[in-house]
């Protein structure tokens, strides 16, 4: 389809900083998609203050609430617009540094210099095209102990679409065929201009295709969930009513947690967000 058309990546996000930072308000679904990263979150950092990275941070959905709980965390991001809405969230927040920089090049980060990294809502996915893998090097690398990223998912990412784009643009599949077998989207010149839109390119995985991936770089993943999964087929209306009863809710998120990491259910994942999570811990010390 021809070459891929080049991206400004921290343009790109520098534009969606308000729409990224309304996210959980407003789309109930993703709400749930975060209380659910929480949850993954909490078991990683454990007890005790750690020293955590949060790369490709965004707006500090994670890393602001993180350092308020006593952590040190470094808030790594490509975009400066998301760095300043961050850094205006964090005003009087001790224990975060706020840093301009890729997923794909922590050469900055000595190894091991991290208790815990959090590579969360696919900036992992959005790597320049063939960076995931140099990334997840750089993110396994400057990681002591426990690492949670949460990345596109394959299969969900089919579902989303569902090859609409392709009938409605050329009338027949184009696109989907390479995705569901490469899990990689290159946006090409052509594709921009049919949906100026457009996402820049990306690589969406199979559950056993991260796994792999962990486990060839010495991580044993304890927690493999496409979380959102549950949430994703709910009405957002109902699901919203939710939140004012926790005990209702926390009944929710009980069940969307074992339902999301179901193997049978594994491919499908959130709409529009991370839709496949893996928890590792490192397999030597």
């Amino acid at each position: 389809m021809g070459p891929e058309a080049p991206t400004d990546h921290r343009a790109f996000w520098g534009a969606r900083v308000e729409a990224e930072a309304r996210r959980d308000e407003d789309d109930p679904r993703k709400r749930v998609h975060t209380d659910l990263l929480w949850r993954e979150i909490d078991r990683a950092v454990g007890a005790g203050s750690r020293r955590i990275l949060d790369a490709g941070a965004g707006t500090g959905r994670f890393s602001i609430p993180l350092a308020r709980r006593g952590h040190r965390v470094v808030h790594l991001d490509v975009s400066p617009e998301m760095l300043e809405f961050a850094r205006c969230a964090a005003a009087g927040v001790e224990g975060i540094d706020l840093v301009e920089g890729a997923v794909e090049d922590l050469s900055r980060f000595p190894d091991r210099a991290f208790d815990v990294t959090l590579c969360l809502d696919s900036p992992l996915s959005f790597c320049p095209p063939d960076r995931h893998e140099a990334a997840l090097d750089g993110l396994t690398r400057v990681t002591r102990s426990a690492l949670v990223v949460c990345v596109m998912n394959r299969t969900g990412a089919c579902l989303e679409d569902a090859g609409s784009f392709d009938l409605r643009h050329f009338g027949r599949l184009e696109t989907l065929p390479v995705v569901y077998d490469t899990g990689t989207l290159r946006v090409t010149p052509e594709l921009r201009r049919l949906q100026p839109t457009l996402v820049p390119s990306w690589h969406a995985f199979r559950p056993a295709e991260l796994r792999a991936l962990l486990e060839a770089r010495g991580w044993r993943v304890e927690s493999l969930t496409a979380p959102g999964t549950l949430a994703r087929f709910g009405d957002p209306a109902l699901l919203r009513s939710l939140f004012d009863r926790p005990p209702a809710y926390a009944e929710y998120l009980d069940l969307a947690e074992r339902f999301d990491r179901d193997p049978d259910l594994l491919g499908v994942g959130a709409a529009r967000a991370g839709g496949l999570l893996a928890r590792a811990v490192r397999a030597s010390v």
